[in-house]
């Protein structure tokens, strides 16, 4: 497996963890419990300030490459490009939201609960999707000098979640992840 597949697998086990996350208090709406909006802000903020602008690019135009060489590829391609699109436009409308809630706007809950409930399936299936349809074409399709192109295309930012060193933004949703992983470790 290429090194770059590697890490994006890795990013997609990082993406599916903070989705649970996210997945569970939205599942605190049903149970009329208290809600972390900070929490859930922090998390598709996130979503939508570092995948969105450094993972997502980079798969782009690594697919792009591929629908180059392989034109079988192409709708493929297309819709799954496209997803990346929908993806950040629906992250961009959940920050707003949990923004406007914060600031103490009056928004319907069930209305931020189907929003955040569709993101989460519709992200969770997109990375499914990549990872078996798009990703081992990649590895039969694209070369060294493919990945290195991809790799030069877009400037690294070091992670501010899961990086060495951790934002201050991202300080207690970094706890709370580090929670979740002591208790599954702990109930394995």
């Amino acid at each position: 497996m290429s090194k770059q597949i590697s890490k994006w697998n890795a990013e997609h086990a990082d993406f599916i963890r903070l989705l649970g996350i996210l997945k569970s208090q939205v599942g605190l709406f049903h149970e009329q419990a208290e809600v972390n909006y900070e929490l859930m802000l922090d998390i598709v903020y996130y979503l939508t300030h570092h995948p969105d602008r450094f993972h997502h690019p980079r798969e782009d135009i690594a697919f792009g490459k591929l629908a180059e060489r392989d034109p079988s590829s192409r709708n493929r391609v297309r819709e799954l490009m496209g997803e990346h699109q929908v993806i950040a436009s629906a992250g961009k409308r959940l920050v707003e939201q949990l923004n406007a809630i914060l600031g103490d706007a009056m928004l319907e809950r069930e209305s931020v609960e189907v929003d955040a409930a569709t993101y989460i399936v519709y992200y969770r299936q997109h990375m499914v999707r990549e990872e078996a349809e798009l990703f081992p074409r990649l590895e039969d399709v694209l070369g060294d000098e493919d990945w290195k192109a991809v790799d030069a295309a877009i400037t690294a930012e070091a992670d501010p979640l899961f990086g060495s060193k951790v934002g201050q933004r991202y300080q207690q949703l970094r706890q709370r992840i580090l929670l979740a992983a002591e208790r599954t470790d702990t109930n394995a």
